[in-house]
C-alpha cells in the first residue's frame, strides 16, 4: 500500500511557491522535485512557527 499525503490548500501553496522559486513549473514538476519542495516548504514553515513569525 502506498503512503498518500493529502495536502491542505496552504501546504500546497507553500510547495508550489518553493517550486517556482527554484525554477520549476508546479504543474509539470517531477515527483522528486515535488517531494523536495514539500520538504523545504514544511521545514521553513515549522521554523517560522517556532520563531513566532507565522501562525
Amino acid at each position: 500500500m502506498a503512503n498518500i499525503i493529502i495536502k491542505s490548500d496552504d501546504r500546497q501553496a507553500r510547495s508550489d511557491k518553493v517550486l517556482r522559486d527554484f525554477g520549476h513549473d508546479p504543474r509539470t514538476a517531477g515527483p522528486e522535485a515535488r517531494e523536495q519542495a514539500a520538504h523545504i516548504a514544511e521545514t521553513c514553515h515549522e521554523s517560522l512557527k517556532k520563531a513566532g513569525l507565522e501562525k
